[in-house]
Protein backbone atom coordinates (compact mmCIF):
# COMPACT_ATOMS: atom_id res chain seq x y z
CA UNK A 1 0.00 0.00 0.00
CA UNK A 2 2.81 2.41 1.05
CA UNK A 3 4.74 1.93 -2.29
CA UNK A 4 1.39 2.42 -4.35
CA UNK A 5 1.35 6.14 -2.29
CA UNK A 6 4.44 7.05 -3.00
CA UNK A 7 4.22 5.98 -6.71
CA UNK A 8 0.92 8.37 -6.97
CA UNK A 9 3.02 11.30 -5.06
CA UNK A 10 6.02 10.54 -7.42
CA UNK A 11 3.32 10.58 -10.63
CA UNK A 12 1.24 13.68 -9.38
CA UNK A 13 0.15 15.86 -12.28
CA UNK A 14 -2.15 18.69 -12.06
CA UNK A 15 -4.95 16.44 -13.82
CA UNK A 16 -5.72 15.59 -10.36
CA UNK A 17 -9.52 16.60 -9.95
CA UNK A 18 -11.60 17.71 -6.84
CA UNK A 19 -15.13 17.67 -6.39
CA UNK A 20 -17.29 20.40 -6.11
CA UNK A 21 -19.90 19.47 -3.54
CA UNK A 22 -22.83 21.43 -3.77
CA UNK A 23 -24.66 22.26 0.04
CA UNK A 24 -28.23 22.42 -0.01
CA UNK A 25 -30.72 23.72 2.83
CA UNK A 26 -32.01 21.14 4.81
CA UNK A 27 -35.12 19.76 3.16
CA UNK A 28 -33.91 20.39 -0.39
CA UNK A 29 -34.17 17.95 -3.00
CA UNK A 30 -30.45 15.70 -3.62
CA UNK A 31 -28.77 16.55 -6.11
CA UNK A 32 -28.27 13.40 -8.40
CA UNK A 33 -25.02 14.45 -10.34
CA UNK A 34 -21.59 15.74 -9.11
CA UNK A 35 -19.95 18.72 -10.79
CA UNK A 36 -16.00 17.62 -11.23
CA UNK A 37 -13.68 20.66 -12.12
CA UNK A 38 -9.93 21.29 -11.82
CA UNK A 39 -11.01 24.94 -10.14
CA UNK A 40 -13.43 23.85 -7.04
CA UNK A 41 -10.39 22.67 -4.64
CA UNK A 42 -10.96 25.93 -2.71
CA UNK A 43 -14.78 24.57 -2.67
CA UNK A 44 -14.17 20.74 -1.04
CA UNK A 45 -11.42 22.45 0.92
CA UNK A 46 -14.37 24.74 2.87
CA UNK A 47 -16.33 21.89 3.36
CA UNK A 48 -13.56 20.37 4.77
CA UNK A 49 -12.72 22.78 6.95
CA UNK A 50 -16.55 23.12 7.99
CA UNK A 51 -16.51 19.70 8.65
CA UNK A 52 -13.34 20.16 10.72
CA UNK A 53 -14.63 23.12 12.90
CA UNK A 54 -17.61 20.37 13.73
CA UNK A 55 -15.13 17.21 14.61
CA UNK A 56 -13.23 20.79 16.92
CA UNK A 57 -16.63 21.61 18.35
CA UNK A 58 -17.62 18.16 19.41
CA UNK A 59 -13.70 17.29 20.65
CA UNK A 60 -14.53 20.45 22.78
CA UNK A 61 -17.54 19.47 24.18
CA UNK A 62 -15.70 16.36 25.61
CA UNK A 63 -13.26 18.20 27.13
CA UNK A 64 -15.25 20.64 28.65
CA UNK A 65 -17.11 17.96 30.26
CA UNK A 66 -14.24 16.33 32.31
CA UNK A 67 -12.61 19.86 33.72
CA UNK A 68 -11.92 18.25 36.69
CA UNK A 69 -13.22 21.72 39.13
CA UNK A 70 -17.24 19.95 39.38
CA UNK A 71 -16.27 16.78 39.48
CA UNK A 72 -13.84 17.77 42.12
CA UNK A 73 -16.43 19.40 44.08
CA UNK A 74 -19.43 16.47 43.29
CA UNK A 75 -16.99 13.97 45.79
CA UNK A 76 -16.40 16.43 48.75
CA UNK A 77 -18.94 17.59 50.89
CA UNK A 78 -18.40 19.81 53.85
CA UNK A 79 -20.43 20.16 56.74
CA UNK A 80 -19.26 22.31 58.80
CA UNK A 81 -16.22 20.05 60.22
CA UNK A 82 -17.04 16.76 58.89
CA UNK A 83 -15.77 15.89 55.33
CA UNK A 84 -18.19 13.24 53.83
CA UNK A 85 -16.57 11.44 50.53
CA UNK A 86 -17.42 7.96 48.98
CA UNK A 87 -19.95 7.30 52.33
CA UNK A 88 -16.92 7.91 54.60
CA UNK A 89 -16.60 10.84 56.96
CA UNK A 90 -13.83 12.35 58.12
CA UNK A 91 -13.53 15.42 61.00
CA UNK A 92 -11.40 18.63 59.42
CA UNK A 93 -9.79 20.91 61.43
CA UNK A 94 -6.75 22.63 59.54
CA UNK A 95 -5.65 18.82 58.96
CA UNK A 96 -5.46 18.86 55.35
CA UNK A 97 -2.31 17.90 53.59
CA UNK A 98 -2.63 17.88 49.42
CA UNK A 99 -0.39 15.76 47.25
CA UNK A 100 -1.24 16.19 43.73
CA UNK A 101 0.36 14.83 40.62
CA UNK A 102 -1.18 14.54 36.63
CA UNK A 103 -2.25 16.81 33.24
CA UNK A 104 -5.32 17.80 35.37
CA UNK A 105 -4.78 18.44 39.08
CA UNK A 106 -4.05 22.07 38.89
CA UNK A 107 -7.59 22.73 38.84
CA UNK A 108 -8.38 19.91 41.28
CA UNK A 109 -6.45 21.59 43.51
CA UNK A 110 -8.35 24.68 43.25
CA UNK A 111 -11.49 23.01 43.67
CA UNK A 112 -10.24 21.68 46.24
CA UNK A 113 -9.70 24.67 48.42
CA UNK A 114 -12.68 26.29 47.00
CA UNK A 115 -14.13 23.68 48.67
CA UNK A 116 -12.11 22.88 51.84
CA UNK A 117 -11.09 26.69 53.13
CA UNK A 118 -8.49 27.09 55.44
CA UNK A 119 -8.66 23.41 56.54
CA UNK A 120 -6.00 22.92 53.67
CA UNK A 121 -2.92 23.01 55.96
CA UNK A 122 0.01 22.94 53.08
CA UNK A 123 0.43 20.89 49.60
CA UNK A 124 2.45 20.07 46.57
CA UNK A 125 1.35 19.48 43.55
CA UNK A 126 3.65 18.14 40.61
CA UNK A 127 2.22 19.84 36.98
CA UNK A 128 2.99 20.06 33.41
CA UNK A 129 6.00 22.73 32.21
CA UNK A 130 3.80 25.54 30.76
CA UNK A 131 0.31 24.62 32.62
CA UNK A 132 0.30 28.11 34.36
CA UNK A 133 1.09 30.40 31.25
CA UNK A 134 -0.77 28.39 29.24
CA UNK A 135 -4.14 28.17 31.43
CA UNK A 136 -4.00 31.65 31.77
CA UNK A 137 -3.91 32.82 28.08
CA UNK A 138 -6.58 30.74 27.47
CA UNK A 139 -8.50 32.52 30.00
CA UNK A 140 -8.94 29.54 32.36
CA UNK A 141 -7.90 31.36 35.84
CA UNK A 142 -10.49 28.86 37.36
CA UNK A 143 -8.47 26.14 36.73
CA UNK A 144 -5.17 27.27 38.38
CA UNK A 145 -5.03 27.75 42.15
CA UNK A 146 -5.52 31.44 43.78
CA UNK A 147 -2.71 33.76 44.78
CA UNK A 148 -3.50 33.17 48.22
CA UNK A 149 -3.21 29.31 47.49
CA UNK A 150 -1.42 26.96 49.93
CA UNK A 151 -0.05 24.58 48.09
CA UNK A 152 3.38 24.66 45.81
CA UNK A 153 2.93 23.78 42.23
CA UNK A 154 6.29 22.62 40.74
CA UNK A 155 6.21 22.32 36.90
CA UNK A 156 8.19 19.87 35.19
CA UNK A 157 7.83 16.31 33.06
CA UNK A 158 8.50 19.05 29.58
CA UNK A 159 7.44 16.79 26.59
CA UNK A 160 5.92 14.27 28.73
CA UNK A 161 9.19 13.04 30.26
CA UNK A 162 10.11 13.07 33.28
CA UNK A 163 12.57 15.68 34.52
CA UNK A 164 14.47 17.16 37.50
CA UNK A 165 11.70 19.27 38.48
CA UNK A 166 9.40 16.53 38.50
CA UNK A 167 11.99 14.46 40.81
CA UNK A 168 12.03 17.48 42.60
CA UNK A 169 8.51 17.36 43.04
CA UNK A 170 8.16 14.11 44.08
CA UNK A 171 10.50 14.26 46.41
CA UNK A 172 8.79 17.35 48.43
CA UNK A 173 5.90 14.76 48.19
CA UNK A 174 7.43 11.91 50.26
CA UNK A 175 8.82 14.53 52.70
CA UNK A 176 5.65 16.13 53.57
CA UNK A 177 3.83 12.17 53.48
CA UNK A 178 6.21 10.86 55.52
CA UNK A 179 6.04 13.12 58.64
CA UNK A 180 1.81 13.06 59.25
CA UNK A 181 0.33 11.71 61.93
CA UNK A 182 -2.88 10.23 62.99
CA UNK A 183 -4.97 13.32 63.04
CA UNK A 184 -3.65 14.22 59.51
CA UNK A 185 -5.58 13.44 56.11
CA UNK A 186 -3.43 13.49 53.11
CA UNK A 187 -5.93 14.50 50.16
CA UNK A 188 -4.18 12.63 46.97
CA UNK A 189 -5.31 14.53 43.64
CA UNK A 190 -4.20 11.92 40.59
CA UNK A 191 -4.71 12.35 36.76
CA UNK A 192 -3.64 11.10 33.66
CA UNK A 193 0.64 11.66 33.45
CA UNK A 194 0.74 11.42 37.29
CA UNK A 195 3.41 8.80 36.29
CA UNK A 196 5.79 11.06 34.28
CA UNK A 197 4.95 13.81 37.12
CA UNK A 198 5.72 11.55 40.33
CA UNK A 199 9.07 9.94 39.46
CA UNK A 200 10.67 8.50 42.47
CA UNK A 201 13.08 5.65 41.28
CA UNK A 202 14.51 3.07 44.15
CA UNK A 203 18.36 3.57 44.64
CA UNK A 204 20.30 2.91 43.10
CA UNK A 205 18.39 3.58 39.72
CA UNK A 206 18.58 7.20 38.69
CA UNK A 207 16.25 8.74 36.97
CA UNK A 208 17.89 8.75 33.22
CA UNK A 209 18.34 4.64 33.69
CA UNK A 210 14.44 4.33 34.51
CA UNK A 211 13.89 6.61 31.62
CA UNK A 212 15.92 4.42 29.22
CA UNK A 213 14.11 1.31 30.20
CA UNK A 214 10.28 2.81 30.16
CA UNK A 215 11.62 4.49 26.54
CA UNK A 216 12.63 0.91 25.38
CA UNK A 217 9.38 -0.66 25.81
CA UNK A 218 7.01 2.48 24.62
CA UNK A 219 9.11 2.63 21.16
CA UNK A 220 8.51 -1.40 20.82
CA UNK A 221 4.78 -0.90 21.43
CA UNK A 222 4.65 -1.46 24.88
CA UNK A 223 0.68 -1.28 26.42
CA UNK A 224 0.15 1.80 29.36
CA UNK A 225 -0.40 -1.70 31.62
CA UNK A 226 2.62 -2.90 30.96
CA UNK A 227 4.49 0.39 31.11
CA UNK A 228 2.85 1.02 34.23
CA UNK A 229 3.93 -2.16 35.92
CA UNK A 230 7.72 -1.70 35.07
CA UNK A 231 7.40 1.89 36.78
CA UNK A 232 5.59 0.69 39.95
CA UNK A 233 8.49 -2.09 40.31
CA UNK A 234 11.08 0.92 40.50
CA UNK A 235 9.73 3.05 42.17
CA UNK A 236 9.78 4.06 45.67
CA UNK A 237 5.57 5.94 45.39
CA UNK A 238 4.18 3.75 42.91
CA UNK A 239 2.57 0.59 43.63
CA UNK A 240 0.67 1.85 46.82
CA UNK A 241 3.72 3.14 48.72
CA UNK A 242 2.92 6.93 48.74
CA UNK A 243 -0.27 5.54 50.52
CA UNK A 244 1.71 3.62 53.06
CA UNK A 245 4.26 6.64 53.45
CA UNK A 246 1.50 8.38 54.66
CA UNK A 247 0.42 6.13 57.32
CA UNK A 248 -1.17 6.59 60.14
CA UNK A 249 -2.78 9.58 58.65
CA UNK A 250 -5.84 8.95 56.62
CA UNK A 251 -5.66 9.06 52.79
CA UNK A 252 -7.92 10.46 50.44
CA UNK A 253 -7.41 9.76 46.78
CA UNK A 254 -9.68 11.54 44.16
CA UNK A 255 -8.50 9.82 40.81
CA UNK A 256 -9.32 11.45 37.06
CA UNK A 257 -8.51 8.01 35.03
CA UNK A 258 -6.51 8.04 32.02
CA UNK A 259 -6.80 4.12 31.30
CA UNK A 260 -9.01 1.84 30.01
CA UNK A 261 -11.36 0.25 32.43
CA UNK A 262 -10.33 2.28 35.32
CA UNK A 263 -7.81 0.63 37.02
CA UNK A 264 -7.19 1.78 39.67
CA UNK A 265 -3.50 0.42 40.67
CA UNK A 266 -2.48 1.37 37.05
CA UNK A 267 -3.59 5.25 36.71
CA UNK A 268 -0.44 7.03 37.50
CA UNK A 269 0.72 3.70 38.59
CA UNK A 270 -1.49 3.40 41.36
CA UNK A 271 0.40 5.08 44.06
CA UNK A 272 -2.20 4.92 47.09
CA UNK A 273 -3.26 1.27 45.95
CA UNK A 274 -2.01 -2.48 46.76
CA UNK A 275 0.27 -3.50 44.11
CA UNK A 276 0.13 -7.22 43.03
CA UNK A 277 2.89 -7.16 40.45
CA UNK A 278 6.03 -8.38 41.03
CA UNK A 279 9.60 -7.94 39.52
CA UNK A 280 9.64 -11.30 37.64
CA UNK A 281 6.55 -10.09 35.91
CA UNK A 282 8.97 -6.77 34.71
CA UNK A 283 11.15 -9.44 33.50
CA UNK A 284 8.86 -11.14 31.31
CA UNK A 285 7.76 -8.04 30.14
CA UNK A 286 11.40 -6.75 28.65
CA UNK A 287 12.06 -10.30 27.28
CA UNK A 288 8.57 -10.35 25.33
CA UNK A 289 9.55 -7.22 23.71
CA UNK A 290 13.05 -9.02 22.72
CA UNK A 291 14.95 -6.14 25.11
CA UNK A 292 18.10 -7.97 26.40
CA UNK A 293 19.95 -7.48 29.53
CA UNK A 294 22.75 -5.62 28.24
CA UNK A 295 20.44 -3.10 27.36
CA UNK A 296 18.86 -2.76 30.16
CA UNK A 297 21.23 -0.81 32.84
CA UNK A 298 22.95 -2.93 35.68
CA UNK A 299 20.89 -1.12 38.19
CA UNK A 300 17.65 -1.63 36.89
CA UNK A 301 18.18 -5.35 36.86
CA UNK A 302 19.81 -5.28 40.40
CA UNK A 303 16.73 -3.90 41.70
CA UNK A 304 14.15 -6.91 39.47
CA UNK A 305 16.70 -9.78 40.32
CA UNK A 306 16.21 -9.53 43.73
CA UNK A 307 14.01 -12.05 45.68
CA UNK A 308 10.43 -10.72 46.81
CA UNK A 309 11.00 -9.83 50.59
CA UNK A 310 7.22 -11.05 51.78
CA UNK A 311 7.94 -9.08 54.40
CA UNK A 312 8.02 -5.78 52.65
CA UNK A 313 4.97 -6.78 50.58
CA UNK A 314 1.54 -4.58 51.96
CA UNK A 315 -1.68 -6.59 52.16
CA UNK A 316 -4.30 -5.16 50.83
CA UNK A 317 -5.66 -5.25 54.46
CA UNK A 318 -2.44 -2.79 54.90
CA UNK A 319 -5.02 0.00 52.87
CA UNK A 320 -7.84 0.55 55.58
CA UNK A 321 -6.76 3.85 55.82
CA UNK A 322 -7.35 4.63 52.42
CA UNK A 323 -10.28 6.01 50.53
CA UNK A 324 -9.32 5.60 46.55
CA UNK A 325 -12.43 7.00 44.74
CA UNK A 326 -12.69 7.79 40.48
CA UNK A 327 -14.57 10.47 40.06
CA UNK A 328 -14.16 11.38 36.10
CA UNK A 329 -13.36 8.95 32.96
CA UNK A 330 -13.60 9.14 29.59
CA UNK A 331 -17.35 7.88 29.67
CA UNK A 332 -18.58 11.03 31.02
CA UNK A 333 -16.38 13.55 28.17
CA UNK A 334 -17.99 11.14 25.00
CA UNK A 335 -21.46 11.32 26.39
CA UNK A 336 -21.21 15.23 25.96
CA UNK A 337 -19.03 14.95 22.76
CA UNK A 338 -22.09 12.98 21.50
CA UNK A 339 -24.49 14.97 23.13
CA UNK A 340 -22.89 18.22 21.15
CA UNK A 341 -22.86 16.15 17.87
CA UNK A 342 -26.72 15.23 17.79
CA UNK A 343 -27.12 19.13 18.67
CA UNK A 344 -25.05 20.42 15.47
CA UNK A 345 -27.47 17.83 13.29
CA UNK A 346 -25.47 14.63 12.96
CA UNK A 347 -27.01 11.27 13.82
CA UNK A 348 -24.59 10.08 16.52
CA UNK A 349 -23.34 6.94 17.78
CA UNK A 350 -20.24 5.75 20.43
CA UNK A 351 -18.77 2.86 19.14
CA UNK A 352 -16.20 2.51 22.16
CA UNK A 353 -14.57 3.80 25.07
CA UNK A 354 -11.95 0.74 24.68
CA UNK A 355 -10.35 1.85 22.03
CA UNK A 356 -6.61 0.45 21.94
CA UNK A 357 -3.61 -1.35 19.64
CA UNK A 358 -1.31 -0.46 17.13
CA UNK A 359 -2.62 3.30 15.56
CA UNK A 360 -1.95 2.10 12.24
CA UNK A 361 -4.78 -0.87 12.79
CA UNK A 362 -7.47 1.26 14.41
CA UNK A 363 -6.76 4.03 11.89
CA UNK A 364 -7.68 1.00 8.73
CA UNK A 365 -10.49 -0.40 11.44
CA UNK A 366 -12.24 3.80 11.09
CA UNK A 367 -11.91 3.92 7.36
CA UNK A 368 -13.53 0.70 6.85
CA UNK A 369 -16.42 1.66 8.91
CA UNK A 370 -16.48 4.99 6.59
CA UNK A 371 -16.60 2.97 3.77
CA UNK A 372 -19.61 1.05 5.39
CA UNK A 373 -21.21 3.90 6.04
CA UNK A 374 -21.09 5.42 2.52
CA UNK A 375 -22.19 2.01 1.08
CA UNK A 376 -25.02 2.07 3.54
CA UNK A 377 -26.14 5.13 2.11
CA UNK A 378 -25.65 3.95 -1.20
CA UNK A 379 -26.55 0.81 -1.19
CA UNK A 380 -28.99 -0.16 1.63
CA UNK A 381 -29.14 -2.89 4.78
CA UNK A 382 -25.33 -3.80 3.88
CA UNK A 383 -22.77 -6.15 6.00
CA UNK A 384 -21.73 -3.11 7.82
CA UNK A 385 -22.55 -4.99 11.51
CA UNK A 386 -20.74 -8.52 10.59
CA UNK A 387 -17.60 -6.56 9.26
CA UNK A 388 -17.30 -4.31 12.67
CA UNK A 389 -17.89 -7.46 14.43
CA UNK A 390 -14.95 -8.58 13.06
CA UNK A 391 -12.89 -5.69 14.03
CA UNK A 392 -11.33 -5.17 17.12
CA UNK A 393 -13.78 -2.28 18.10
CA UNK A 394 -14.73 -4.68 20.85
CA UNK A 395 -18.37 -4.23 20.21
CA UNK A 396 -20.95 -6.43 21.10
CA UNK A 397 -24.31 -7.21 19.53
CA UNK A 398 -26.20 -4.47 20.80
CA UNK A 399 -23.84 -1.96 19.63
CA UNK A 400 -23.84 -3.23 16.40
CA UNK A 401 -27.56 -3.07 16.31
CA UNK A 402 -26.99 0.50 17.47
CA UNK A 403 -25.08 1.35 14.58
CA UNK A 404 -27.47 -0.09 12.21
CA UNK A 405 -30.49 2.32 13.73
CA UNK A 406 -27.93 5.07 13.39
CA UNK A 407 -26.96 4.77 9.76
CA UNK A 408 -31.34 3.42 9.10
CA UNK A 409 -31.87 6.80 10.81
CA UNK A 410 -29.33 8.85 8.92
CA UNK A 411 -30.31 7.55 5.56
CA UNK A 412 -34.19 8.55 5.59
CA UNK A 413 -33.21 11.61 6.89
CA UNK A 414 -30.10 12.32 4.47
CA UNK A 415 -28.15 13.48 7.68
CA UNK A 416 -24.43 13.19 8.27
CA UNK A 417 -22.81 10.65 10.79
CA UNK A 418 -20.91 11.02 13.76
CA UNK A 419 -19.15 7.94 15.40
CA UNK A 420 -16.84 8.54 18.22
CA UNK A 421 -14.52 6.60 20.32
CA UNK A 422 -12.28 6.80 23.14
CA UNK A 423 -9.37 5.30 24.26
CA UNK A 424 -5.57 4.84 23.79
CA UNK A 425 -3.85 3.58 21.07
CA UNK A 426 0.35 2.95 20.95
CA UNK A 427 2.47 3.37 18.43
CA UNK A 428 6.04 0.76 17.56
CA UNK A 429 8.54 3.22 16.86
CA UNK A 430 10.71 2.18 13.72
CA UNK A 431 11.91 5.48 12.63
CA UNK A 432 13.69 8.86 14.46
CA UNK A 433 10.85 11.61 13.84
CA UNK A 434 8.32 13.71 15.59
CA UNK A 435 4.67 13.19 16.37
CA UNK A 436 2.40 10.85 19.13
CA UNK A 437 -0.04 8.44 18.46
CA UNK A 438 -3.05 10.71 17.26
CA UNK A 439 -1.35 12.12 14.67
CA UNK A 440 0.04 8.92 13.78
CA UNK A 441 -3.55 7.65 13.59
CA UNK A 442 -4.56 10.55 11.20
CA UNK A 443 -1.76 10.14 8.76
CA UNK A 444 -2.20 6.05 8.42
CA UNK A 445 -6.38 7.03 7.88
CA UNK A 446 -5.46 9.48 5.28
CA UNK A 447 -3.12 7.29 3.82
CA UNK A 448 -5.70 4.03 3.98
CA UNK A 449 -8.60 6.57 2.30
CA UNK A 450 -6.38 7.22 -0.40
CA UNK A 451 -5.71 3.37 -1.45
CA UNK A 452 -9.21 2.60 -0.90
CA UNK A 453 -10.67 2.72 -4.56
CA UNK A 454 -14.31 2.60 -2.64
CA UNK A 455 -13.84 5.42 -1.11
CA UNK A 456 -12.43 7.31 -3.39
CA UNK A 457 -15.47 6.13 -5.42
CA UNK A 458 -17.68 7.77 -2.66
CA UNK A 459 -15.48 10.82 -3.15
CA UNK A 460 -16.12 11.76 -6.66
CA UNK A 461 -20.29 10.89 -6.05
CA UNK A 462 -19.63 14.31 -3.52
CA UNK A 463 -18.98 12.10 -0.26
CA UNK A 464 -17.09 13.90 2.79
CA UNK A 465 -15.19 11.83 5.06
CA UNK A 466 -12.99 13.54 8.13
CA UNK A 467 -11.62 11.58 10.99
CA UNK A 468 -10.32 13.74 13.95
CA UNK A 469 -8.03 12.39 16.57
CA UNK A 470 -7.10 13.80 19.56
CA UNK A 471 -5.73 13.80 23.03
CA UNK A 472 -8.01 15.15 26.10
CA UNK A 473 -4.74 16.66 27.66
CA UNK A 474 -4.07 18.89 24.44
CA UNK A 475 -0.46 17.05 24.16
CA UNK A 476 -0.05 14.62 21.67
CA UNK A 477 3.31 12.96 22.37
CA UNK A 478 6.32 15.07 22.83
CA UNK A 479 4.86 17.74 20.68
CA UNK A 480 3.06 21.11 21.29
CA UNK A 481 0.05 19.32 19.46
CA UNK A 482 -3.18 17.72 20.57
CA UNK A 483 -3.50 15.68 17.72
CA UNK A 484 -4.61 15.46 13.84
CA UNK A 485 -7.14 15.53 11.08
CA UNK A 486 -7.44 13.21 7.90
CA UNK A 487 -9.90 13.53 4.86
CA UNK A 488 -10.27 12.07 1.68
CA UNK A 489 -8.23 14.45 -0.35
CA UNK A 490 -5.21 14.79 2.20
CA UNK A 491 -3.05 12.58 0.39
CA UNK A 492 -3.58 14.73 -3.04
CA UNK A 493 -3.20 17.50 -1.33
CA UNK A 494 0.20 16.15 0.04
CA UNK A 495 1.71 14.97 -3.33
CA UNK A 496 0.65 17.89 -5.00
CA UNK A 497 2.74 20.39 -2.21
CA UNK A 498 5.88 17.74 -2.91
CA UNK A 499 5.08 15.72 0.39
CA UNK A 500 5.44 11.89 0.20
CA UNK A 501 2.89 10.45 3.47
CA UNK A 502 4.34 7.37 3.35
CA UNK A 503 7.56 8.07 4.13
CA UNK A 504 6.86 10.34 6.72
CA UNK A 505 4.80 7.47 8.03
CA UNK A 506 8.06 5.35 8.01
CA UNK A 507 9.54 7.53 9.74
CA UNK A 508 7.22 7.75 12.13
CA UNK A 509 7.36 11.61 11.62
CA UNK A 510 3.56 12.85 11.09
CA UNK A 511 4.16 15.86 12.98
CA UNK A 512 6.32 17.06 10.71
CA UNK A 513 4.49 16.41 8.23
CA UNK A 514 1.35 17.72 9.49
CA UNK A 515 3.39 21.11 10.20
CA UNK A 516 4.56 20.98 6.46
CA UNK A 517 0.54 20.22 4.64
CA UNK A 518 -0.76 23.52 4.05
CA UNK A 519 0.60 25.42 6.78
CA UNK A 520 -0.62 23.22 9.21
CA UNK A 521 -4.12 23.21 8.74
CA UNK A 522 -4.65 19.65 9.88
CA UNK A 523 -2.99 19.88 12.92
CA UNK A 524 -4.88 20.33 15.91
CA UNK A 525 -3.20 22.31 18.42
CA UNK A 526 -5.25 23.31 21.73
CA UNK A 527 -2.46 23.97 23.89
CA UNK A 528 -2.43 22.37 27.17
CA UNK A 529 -6.63 21.87 28.71
CA UNK A 530 -6.08 21.34 32.24
CA UNK A 531 -7.76 17.33 32.05
CA UNK A 532 -6.76 14.13 30.54
CA UNK A 533 -8.79 11.20 29.93
CA UNK A 534 -7.11 9.75 26.66
CA UNK A 535 -8.09 10.29 23.33
CA UNK A 536 -10.91 11.07 21.57
CA UNK A 537 -11.68 10.07 17.54
CA UNK A 538 -14.32 11.38 15.97
CA UNK A 539 -15.30 10.27 12.60
CA UNK A 540 -17.52 12.19 10.10
CA UNK A 541 -19.15 11.26 6.35
CA UNK A 542 -21.57 13.51 5.04
CA UNK A 543 -23.35 12.49 2.15
CA UNK A 544 -23.79 14.41 -1.28
CA UNK A 545 -25.38 17.84 -0.84
CA UNK A 546 -25.79 17.35 2.97
CA UNK A 547 -23.69 19.06 5.24
CA UNK A 548 -24.17 19.55 9.53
Amino acid sequence: MLKLIRSVCLHNSSTSFHAAVLVQPVGSPRMSSLRISHSSGANEDCHHQHLRQCAQQIFDAGVEAVLPNQMVKDALHLDGRILHVNGQQYMVNKNVHIAAFGKAVAGMVRAAEDVLGDNVNDGIASVPFGIQKTLGDLKKADLLPTSGSKVKLIEGAKNNLPDSNSLQAAAEISSLASKLSEEDILLVLISGGGSALLPSPIPPVTLVEKLHVIKLLASRGATIEQLNTVRKNLSTLKGGRLAAMARPAKVISLILSDIIGDPLDLIASGPTVPDCSRTKECLKILQEFAISRDDIPSAVLEVLDKPVDCSRVEPSSAFSHVNNVIIGSNSIAVAAAQERANNVGFETMNISNAIDGEAKQVAAMFVDLAKCVCERYISGPSTVGERLAESCFKVNKDKIQELEDVLQKAVQGNKPVCIIGAGETTVTIRGKGKGGRNQELALAAGIAMNESSALQTYHQDGFLVTLFSAGTDGQDGPTDAAGAVADLGQVTRACESGLDPAAFLDNNDSYTFYRALDQGKDLLVTGLTGTNVMDIQILLVCPPNRSP
